[in-house]
């Protein structure tokens, strides 16, 4: 018996059970790897410590300590000519994102960013819209703006792009973005 014939009768132990590489992630990632879990807290770490500087936001907070597969900051809706009681921010980054089937890099427009991300706003008044780069069956190339009025609604999809290249850059062009389109609302 040869040692590749000896090694079909042996019992492996399922390795990806054991690392639970295939659980669902809060960010609804799959397949997680240790260096992507670090590299995207450190990112979005970073990003909450620039929501901190930004004038509108009353605090920011990531979630699950340690460990961030998001975040989340409370804003000041009349710092955008908003009426609603209270707003806050979720922002949330896959720098080695999985695509869906028949979707890759390839279909990316307006941007040269391989990571996918999502920054969102959302008021009391249940108003929402965001800025995402991830695919979405109702938007070409990735990267859109949504909008929408209450949960009931539909959104509306908007192409855009972005000239920044750095998770710091896109953090606050898209804060700009969302200020002027709230102001114009």
């Amino acid at each position: 018996m040869t040692a590749d014939e000896e090694d079909d009768h042996v019992a492996h132990p399922d390795l990806d059970g054991l690392f639970d590489r295939h659980s669902r992630r809060p960010d609804g990632g799959r397949d997680t790897s240790r260096v992507d879990v670090e590299k995207r807290h450190r990112i979005l770490r970073s990003l909450r410590e620039q929501l901190e500087r930004h004038p509108s936001v009353v605090g920011a907070r990531g979630s699950p300590d340690g460990r961030y597969a998001e975040i989340t900051a409370d804003v000041t809706p009349a710092d955008f000519g908003r009426d609603a009681a209270s707003a806050s921010l979720r922002v949330s980054w896959q720098p080695n994102p999985r695509f869906p089937p028949g979707t890759s890099l390839e279909n990316r427009r307006r941007t040269s960013l391989t990571s996918n991300f999502t920054i969102h706003y959302q008021e009391s008044s249940e108003f929402d819209c965001g800025v995402h780069l991830e695919p979405n069956p109702h938007a070409e190339g990735h990267l859109h703006y949504q909008e929408r009025a209450s949960p009931d609604d539909e959104y509306d999809y908007d192409a855009m792009s972005l000239e920044a290249t750095s998770p710091v850059g896109v953090l606050w062009e898209v804060l700009e973005l969302i200020a002027d389109r709230l102001r114009d609302e």
